[in-house]
């Protein structure tokens, strides 16, 4: 048929799931995650009269989430971490790499499941997204 594409089939449709952490390069069972590039937080400024703009502030640059607690993991590292450089490859192939991040976390090992939180942020362009 003229006019008409055929859809692409990815290789590998794993889009979630297994993730390798590592934070100085030593690697770390990751329960969950979350990032953000930072940038900007835009919130809008309402007055009685409507809506009348929006403030624009920078915005930190993170990386946390959960670890699991194991005998080789020193917990109590963590709090003093700083200039740190974390990497995360994703299921779907991509790569989160934070550098020169500093813990801002509470570090509290929840003994029901041997977790721990985890927060490290930065600067500006200090947590990047790399392709696959």
């Amino acid at each position: 048929m003229s006019g008409t594409t055929t859809p692409t089939t990815p290789v590998n449709r794993r889009l979630a799931g297994i993730t390798v952490a590592s934070i100085n390069g030593t690697v770390y069972n990751v329960t969950e995650f979350a990032w953000s590039p930072g940038i900007y937080k835009r919130e809008t400024l309402i007055s009685m009269s409507g809506v009348d703009g929006y403030s624009e502030m920078p915005k930190s640059p993170y990386v946390a989430g959960k670890f699991r607690d194991a005998s080789t993991v020193k917990v109590t590292s963590f709090n003093l971490m700083t200039n740190a450089t974390i990497v995360f490859v994703l299921a779907n192939g991509k790569r989160i790499v934070g550098s020169g991040l500093w813990n801002t976390g509470e570090t509290e090992v929840a003994g029901m499941d041997a977790t721990f939180d985890f927060k490290f942020e930065g600067i500006f362009g200090s947590v990047l997204e790399q392709g696959p």
